[in-house]
């Protein structure tokens, strides 16, 4: 690391933990071990709530941490729900930079100037914020597109403050309760992830073909077209649609479209991305969605995407039937079967709390039960139990839960979990289907002979280890360290009373001493020895029977 980036790396450092402190989070970096980075002790503001304090921190800290705040507002599972409404409210936006930094990044990016390359290009951007904005521009042929331009800077900024946060991650797996039990460097690792994701818009492009690949045989979906010669890592060209955003109800009902057809279209879409395709728009709030004439749905802005395997898709059907099916034993055995809970969770009480959320549904029908609640309520038990939730579910999570609220606002009566009955049913089907028994067939046989063909080589590994005296075999006790302490206390007091005999030999030895005459003229026979030994012993052998009692007791 260069001297400068040391300076950059250390002051930003500085910078981070003094506003945090300033917003009453002093006594976490105190735990850590930073409190001697911050400048100034302040008062904590008594009248903000802590989730109003981390929003407001977050905030101040930029768009590393704001997305951050953003993150962490999906997870139910790891924050308290009064901090999770706080950081939902965090906003990306900030103040646009100036056209002469747009004009230098993509003529950078393009390699040709702006004039050659765009028959018109917008000064004023359309959104601005803290990775980049947007900008109305026009290509040959009176193409129209919307570019997404880089803010300058921005990339080398995330890169340190991801750094310090891999380093905060770290101390806080050392020094704080929490660490023990949630692994925050992977955390970090998968934000850091998203982020760098987020930074370079070929990943972006190649989303959105993706998912437009994918719903090409929707006829009621729109996925905008990706202009590749005109798109880099720092800039991307994608065509410009004109359709009226989700969140202008009233635009929507004054051009006479039906919001129950748009509730309808934008669930099928949603309900195929994640269950027949598994790869799905991790942020489908109105502001990412629209409508064109027909009801047909817009998607837009392809940074955050979800992917699920077929691995997780067939757990999260079986989470999902246990629920509706009021089956906690299966909801139980699904969330083990996907590593999420650790080891040292009193299992018996996490089932009586899944049997208090299948009565909540006991008497619902499935057409009224809805999905992200379900899953929301799931995530709340996990923050109880500290369950370790994948990342990929608390963003099907997200999803459903904004699906949801959204096709609420479009239609109140709507029944979303009938329209979600078929693509379930389908991969049912698809799980039991002569196919998918013929490869889980063929995949369990090869595993069988894998594991038979190398069996002797094995067997014949351990037999030599064991000659040789080079196998270890491990046993632990689970009352060990008990049993080391309890024989620990009776050494103790055999060596006390080893003691006493032998101090007692020697009281004997000066009594006889003395009755036989002992030299008058010495120190040691002048000084009330026999009266100090006497005491001595005594205080011992009160000690000894007192020590003996409590271990009887014991």
């Amino acid at each position: 690391m260069s001297l400068r980036r040391r300076y950059i790396h250390l002051n930003r450092y500085r910078q981070i933990v003094n506003v945090l402190a300033r917003y009453g989070f002093g006594y976490l970096l105190d735990q850590m071990g930073l409190g001697e980075l911050i400048l100034k002790r302040q008062r904590q503001q008594s009248a903000l709530s802590a989730g109003e304090r981390l929003r407001l921190a977050l905030a101040e800290l930029g768009p590393t941490f704001i997305k951050l705040g953003q993150l962490l507002s999906t997870r139910t599972d790891l924050l308290p729900p009064d901090i999770v409404t706080e950081l939902a409210r965090l906003q990306d936006r900030v103040p646009p930079f100036s056209f002469a930094e747009v004009k230098d990044t993509v003529e950078k990016e393009l390699g040709r100037p702006l004039e050659e390359v765009f028959l018109q290009f917008c000064a004023e951007p359309l959104a601005a914020a803290s990775i980049g904005q947007v900008h109305r521009a026009a290509l040959p042929g009176d193409k129209q597109v919307v570019v997404k331009v880089q803010r300058p800077g921005i990339a080398e900024r995330v890169r340190i403050d991801l750094e310090i946060l891999f380093d905060l991650a770290r101390l806080a797996r050392h020094h704080t309760v929490y660490g023990h039990i949630y692994d925050f460097p992977r955390m970090v690792e998968e934000f850091a992830r998203s982020m760098e994701a987020e930074l370079d818009y070929t990943v972006e492009g190649r989303n959105t073909d993706r998912l437009r690949e994918n719903m090409a045989g929707n006829a009621q979906v729109y996925i905008p077209k990706v202009y590749w010669d005109y798109t880099t890592v720092r800039v991307l060209t994608q065509e410009y649609v004109e359709a009226v955003k989700l969140n202008d109800l009233e635009e929507i009902d004054r051009q006479g479209y039906n919001r129950r057809r748009i509730a309808v279209n934008l669930a099928r879409a949603v309900y195929q991305q994640i269950f027949i395709d598994g790869f799905f728009h991790g942020d489908p709030h109105p502001g990412n969605l629209a409508v064109l004439p027909g009801d047909v749905i817009v998607f837009m802005d392809f940074g955050l995407m979800g992917i699920l395997s077929e691995e997780r898709r067939e757990q999260f059907i079986d989470l999902l039937l246990g629920i509706v099916r009021r089956r906690s034993q299966d909801v139980l055995r699904t969330i083990t079967a996907m590593g999420m809970v650790p080891e040292g969770v009193d299992k018996g009480a996490l089932r009586h709390d899944l049997d208090v959320l299948r009565d909540r549904y006991y008497h619902v029908p499935l057409s009224q039960i809805h999905l992200g609640r379900a899953l929301e309520e799931l995530m709340h038990l996990a923050f109880k139990y500290h369950l370790r939730l994948p990342p990929e579910l608390t963003v099907l999570a997200k999803t459903l839960i904004t699906l949801e609220g959204l096709a609420r606002k479009l239609d109140p009566d709507l029944e979303l979990a009938e329209l979600a009955e078929p693509y379930g049913r389908e991969l049912l089907r698809r799980r039991f289907s002569a196919s998918a028994l013929r490869q889980a067939l063929t995949d369990n046989l090869s595993l069988t002979w894998d594991m038979l063909k190398h069996l002797p080589r094995r067997l014949e590994d351990i037999v030599d280890r064991l000659e040789g005296g080079g196998l270890t075999v491990k046993v632990e006790h689970q009352n060990l360290r008990a049993l080391v302490n309890h024989l620990d206390r009776i050494v103790n007091k055999l060596t006390v009373s080893i003691v006493l005999l032998a101090f007692s030999i020697i009281m004997a030895s000066l009594i006889i001493s003395a009755a036989l005459g002992a030299p008058s003229n010495s120190i040691f026979f002048r000084l009330p020895t026999l009266e100090i030994g006497f005491g001595a012993a005594g205080l011992m052998l009160i000690w000894l029977l007192a020590a003996i009692w409590r271990g009887g007791r014991d």
